[in-house]
């Protein structure tokens, strides 16, 4: 009886373990959004320090067709070129997040807008976050464009 229990037992248990597991990716990938919406919040008010208050002390961003941008106030400055080019909003998507321990990886698509709400750009990310004192950070970010430049 006991190993007809045991083995009747032993799928649910595994689905329960199964289910913590992802319900803590979705959990960790809620999080990131939310963290993403803050980013996008401060994008509208044209608010640079608030994005760059979003990454790491010891972040790097690589932006396309740019050199590495270091530390706190460099992606402050980097942010406040983005809005003063006109760039004024932007979509993310959120397509994948793996945890690592204190690190996570977040893939996924974005759209970025001009004021008149025209697309600017469009392309994919991957942004790799690590969990500080004060929570998740970006720690590095990177992305690429899906269009191309003009005349090319």
């Amino acid at each position: 009886m006991f190993r007809r229990t045991a083995l009747v037992a032993v799928p649910f248990v595994v689905l329960a373990l199964a289910s913590g597991v992802l319900s803590g990716q979705t959990t960790l990938k809620s999080t990131i959004e939310g963290i993403n919406k803050k980013f996008l919040d401060a994008l509208v008010k044209g608010d640079a320090a608030g994005i760059a208050a979003l990454y790491s002390d010891d972040a790097e961003v690589l932006p396309p067709g740019s050199d590495v941008v270091a530390g706190r106030q460099a992606i402050e400055n980097l942010w406040k070129s983005v809005i003063d080019s006109g760039v004024a909003g932007a979509e993310f998507t959120t397509r994948r997040v793996d945890e690592a321990g204190s690190y996570a990886i977040e893939t996924g698509a974005y759209v970025m807008k001009r004021k008149d709400g025209t697309v600017d750009d469009r392309g994919k990310y991957l942004a790799v976050w690590k969990k500080t004192g004060t929570g998740w950070q970006i720690y590095r970010d990177i992305w690429t464009t899906n269009t191309t430049a003009p005349g090319k």
